[in-house]
């Protein structure tokens, strides 16, 4: 049980540490889940975390907090897209426009300083063209990917969070990464 409405700085320090070892991750995991849309992350990782405060004392270690937290996440994002449209599903098409999302979130890549000109130009196009072709899979797939990359859940995990069977979650995953494969062949 997680409880930070209890006073002392042990319970701020706590709270601290789980935020910044967490906050980067989940950010990229609502960042990418949302096609690029900063200010909609930002927004959604503000409630993630107002619901981890508000949950602590609800929190049970039945599962890694990593779950939790992403389920809260998850949540969020659904709950987002179901504001937009009643009849949203997570099998709907990405309407949003790759190369524009890419783009802003390539920029912010940093590049090692000791690296010439031409490689990290190249670096950045390949980082480009891997945001892209994410966004491009199917919500389901990019979902397990990406809590599978960004939230380091393993199958198990995704497959109890997103409330589906051991073999969905995992074939999920594949195709994801198979997908990645074929179109990233080109840079190898």
């Amino acid at each position: 049980m997680l409880d930070y409405g209890a006073a002392g700085p042990g319970a701020a320090a706590a709270f601290a540490r789980l935020f910044e070892r967490h906050e980067r991750p989940v950010h990229r995991f609502l960042l990418r889940s949302l096609g690029g849309d900063a200010a909609r992350a930002d927004d959604l990782l503000q409630e993630v975390w107002l619901a981890v405060i508000r949950n602590a004392t609800n929190y049970e270690p039945r599962a890694k907090f990593t779950t939790w937290l992403y389920g809260i996440a998850r949540t969020r994002l659904i709950d987002h897209w179901r504001s937009l449209r009643n009849d949203v599903s997570l099998d709907a098409a990405n309407d949003t426009h790759a190369d524009d999302v890419g783009d802003a979130l390539v920029d912010r890549l940093p590049a090692a300083r000791t690296i010439e000109p031409e490689v990290q130009a190249m670096s950045r196009a390949q980082a480009r063209a891997f945001i892209v072709e994410v966004e491009q899979l199917p919500p389901a797939q990019r979902e397990a990917l990406l809590l599978h990359l960004e939230g380091e859940l393993t199958l198990d995990e995704i497959a109890q969070l997103t409330g589906v069977g051991m073999e969905t979650a995992k074939s999920r995953l594949r195709y994801a990464l198979a997908k990645l494969r074929a179109a990233l062949e080109d840079w190898r």
